[in-house]
């Protein structure tokens, strides 16, 4: 943040016939401009250490465990026998979704399709497929939406079977109110039955 001081013009007084005493007191109103100067430099300082502190706040410091305390963006989560991020994050991308398929249905007025990628690397001993193990879509203002139904770019049902270490990626679609005041990216293993939802921050 920078802050800008306001420039003191200082002017020389020509006194006729000023005694020692006039000229004393001059020095003495310069000391305290600069005195008054250096004030100024020790309040810009706390206005500045003040802006640090408050952006630290507002990063994401949760554990992911609840939309009050989400996880940073760009964050990873292990569930299941996937280590799994999100990116990529459109929050409008009905055009391109549209574009992409002559029969993809179009979201409902005042809804806007949302598009994201998913990208995970199997940790299991036998084989794992990204789609079928890992709930991922966008919590909207409080309600969860997931798997728009339409097909999109570079489509997560068409990601294959992998095996232990091997990675999968794909692309996913969720209907959001277009006027939601707060998105996030949530992420579930499709096989637990803990109730277990990571939220994680959209960038």
């Amino acid at each position: 943040m920078n802050i800008e001081f306001p420039e003191i013009s200082k002017r020389l007084l020509a006194l006729s016939g000023a005694t020692l005493i006039g000229l004393a007191a001059l020095s003495a109103c310069g000391t305290g401009d600069d005195t008054t100067g250096g004030g100024s430099d020790d309040t810009g300082s706390d206005a500045t250490t003040a802006a640090e502190e408050a952006a630290e706040e507002d990063t994401a410091t949760g554990d992911g465990l609840s939309p009050e305390a989400p996880l940073p963006a760009g964050s990873t989560v292990e569930i299941g026998d996937w280590t799994l991020s999100v990116g990529d994050v459109q929050l409008d991308a009905t055009d391109a979704i549209m574009a992409e398929n002559e029969f993809n249905t179009p979201p409902a007025e005042g809804n806007t399709l949302a598009m994201f990628t998913v990208d995970g690397t199997y940790n299991g001993t036998e084989t794992g497929t990204l789609w079928l193990d890992a709930t991922v879509g966008i919590w909207a203002d409080g309600v969860m939406s997931e798997n728009c139904t339409n097909i999109v770019p570079n489509d997560i049902i068409d990601a294959t079977e992998v095996t232990a270490g091997a990675t999968s990626t794909g692309s996913s679609c969720a209907e959001i109110p277009a006027d939601a005041e707060q998105t996030l990216i949530y992420v579930q293993d499709v096989w637990s039955f803990d109730g277990t939802v990571y939220y994680i921050e959209i960038g």
